[in-house]
């Protein structure tokens, strides 16, 4: 009676442990799609060149979206319309113009924003192509988590085929932070890269990405991504860094899940 209480217990804990398969299964669940309004912020810096020559590029936009059962919207208030002209004509007569908003209009994308807004089946086709490594127990936020560590091949971070005969070297891991039903809360991925092309042409770079995500009416949201990147190549180095953080509208938003 005692062996099979034991190996009852054993049993039960592999169960709970396998948090791969939680995460997997939680997520083929999580396709809820009531409709919900948020705003949406974007912004970067980018630094081009060393010393004196140092040029700096930043970005900032606002966009509120409308998802629903009639799609989902981008809408840019007028304010920001007329600081897009504004800002053009300033480019055109001035190159080295300062153009934060016309350079951020660029990131904030209807497929990206499906993404954050929807980002259950985002996850489940970025496991699909990644490797599975291990888990571990980690602590977050003051709270004890489950850490899944995979490996990511060429493909899952450059999608042009065509591209992937230039790479000379290339490595990328991918952590995502699950709480104990199985929801993921946070998300990184990280990798290194170099590349040539023809005779004359090389280049480095390294970029980590992080994600936090929240739960909505059966939607996992990714409510903020940060991204930090490197490159340096055979025309000069570039570091930039940015973020989107989604604003979900307050009387709407309840949240499932707290990490």
């Amino acid at each position: 009676m005692q062996s099979l209480l034991i190996t009852f217990l054993i049993f039960s804990g592999n169960l709970s442990a396998d948090g791969l398969t939680d995460l997997q299964e939680t997520l083929a669940k999580l396709n809820g799609n009531a409709p919900l309004s948020a705003t949406v912020e974007s912004a970067y810096t980018e630094k081009r060149g060393k010393n004196k020559k140092q040029k700096t590029k930043t970005g900032l936009i606002q966009v509120k979206l409308n998802d629903d059962q009639h799609g989902l919207k981008l809408i840019y208030s007028n304010e920001t319309i007329q600081r897009l002209e504004l800002e053009a004509q300033e480019k055109e007569k001035n190159d080295e113009a300062k153009t934060p908003t016309l350079n951020a209009v660029r990131d904030v994308g209807v497929s990206d924003m499906k993404n954050m807004l929807s980002s259950a089946a985002n996850l489940l086709r970025t496991l699909n192509k990644a490797e599975f490594i291990d888990e571990k127990e980690v602590i977050f936020q003051e709270k004890q988590v489950r850490q899944l560590n995979f490996t990511l091949p060429l493909a899952a971070i450059i999608e042009n085929k065509e591209v992937h005969e230039y790479v000379d070297d290339f490595n990328a891991s991918y952590q995502i932070l699950v709480n104990d039903e199985g929801i993921p809360i946070a998300s990184t991925t990280s990798f290194t890269g170099s590349g040539s092309a023809y005779i004359f042409f090389s280049m480095d770079i390294t970029q980590s990405s992080q994600s936090t995500f929240k739960l909505k009416n059966n939607r996992l949201i990714t409510v903020k991504r940060t991204y930090q990147n490197k490159q340096s190549s055979t025309w000069g180095d570039t570091e930039s860094e940015g973020y989107k953080i989604l604003i979900i509208q307050p009387d709407n938003f309840s949240v499932a899940v707290n990490p």
